[in-house]
């Protein structure tokens, strides 16, 4: 028997960083997927391709043990879960686009599709928080959210998490080289909140308001909307500070080909994304990373062969 599950990666597309502070933030589901191969073992191995790493016995990789302690959580739940396993993923990582949730959703669903236990997505939702409360801490549970059940994702602290449907769209993604810094990013932004309270309160619920219009617009299909929103997204983010010369650039760069660009994740490195404000355009920015990718994709499947 083998088991194959997929989990989608996620763009914000507004809010983040104010989220943090109580704002709404907006995210979708894209077409960039982390997958598992799973087959039945004696013994519990973990592997994964990007990048190269493993967990055998007592010997485990650092940046697998976020995934193997979730693994073990699911399989003192259903032992026949215990198994060989293998992820795949073309998922950047570290850029702000949840590859460590689409990681462990995509594991959670293959681990409970080899148990042969009922693979609810909100089964597993509630183990992919493991690993990602090992990773980020308190996390707001947006992207293993995007990732689980797809579609596009409104999240506040207070109000939790709305999920909506969407007709599907074109994103434009330029990354650098170097991987975004959330924890000096968050410090930026704090120096910033401290220094400035009365700007920044003004900021986040600004923010707040400019989602859940952005949201309005996604979900009736208003992208000329939605693409200005971007960019006034974008403004806040350059006021509090986590924006870059880089990123800057591969912003102006998109901009000059027809998109409405923005930061996405935590900044100071990273990924931008563009919303096309016109047909037909051309993807010309020139960071080392680029790609069209569609949104909002599907959540997350597990399948078995005998």
């Amino acid at each position: 028997m083998r088991v194959e599950s997929r989990a989608p990666a996620k763009i914000i597309l507004t809010g983040e960083h104010f989220v943090v502070f109580g704002a709404r933030a907006l995210a979708v589901s894209v077409d960039l997927w982390t997958k598992t191969v799973a087959e039945p073992e004696s013994s519990l191995v973990l592997r994964s391709e990007n990048p190269p790493s493993v967990c055998k016995g007592d010997e485990c990789s650092p940046n697998l043990r976020p995934l193997l302690a979730m693994l073990n959580e699911i399989i003192t739940d259903n032992p026949r879960a215990v198994g060989y396993y293998h992820l795949y993923s073309d998922v950047p990582e570290a850029r702000g686009m949840g590859s460590s949730a689409a990681a462990a959703v995509s594991l959670a669903a293959a681990a409970l599709e080899l148990a042969k236990e009922e693979v609810s997505r909100d089964k597993i939702y509630k183990y992919s928080m493991i690993s990602e409360k090992i990773i980020h801490g308190n996390p707001s549970g947006v992207d293993p959210a995007a990732s689980t059940y797809g579609g596009a994702i409104l999240y506040s602290k207070l109000e939790g998490i709305r999920r909506f449907s969407v007709n599907n769209g074109e994103l434009a993604v330029c990354c650098s080289q170097s991987p975004r810094n959330t924890a000096a990013m968050l410090e930026v932004v704090a120096r910033f909140k401290k220094h400035k309270p009365i700007l920044f309160d003004f900021l986040t619920q600004s923010s707040s308001n400019i989602t859940t219009e952005a949201a309005t617009a996604l979900e009736s299909g208003n992208i000329a909307l939605l693409a200005q929103l971007i960019k006034l997204s974008q403004e806040f983010l350059r006021i509090i500070g986590v924006s870059n010369e880089e990123l800057e650039h591969y912003i102006s760069s998109l901009e000059s080909g027809g998109y409405a660009a923005k930061l996405t994740g935590a900044g100071g490195g990273g990924c931008v994304i563009g919303v096309p404000e016109r047909l037909n355009l051309t993807l010309d920015c020139p960071a080392p990373i680029k790609m069209r990718i569609r949104y909002a994709s599907n959540g997350v499947e597990a399948h078995t062969y005998e």
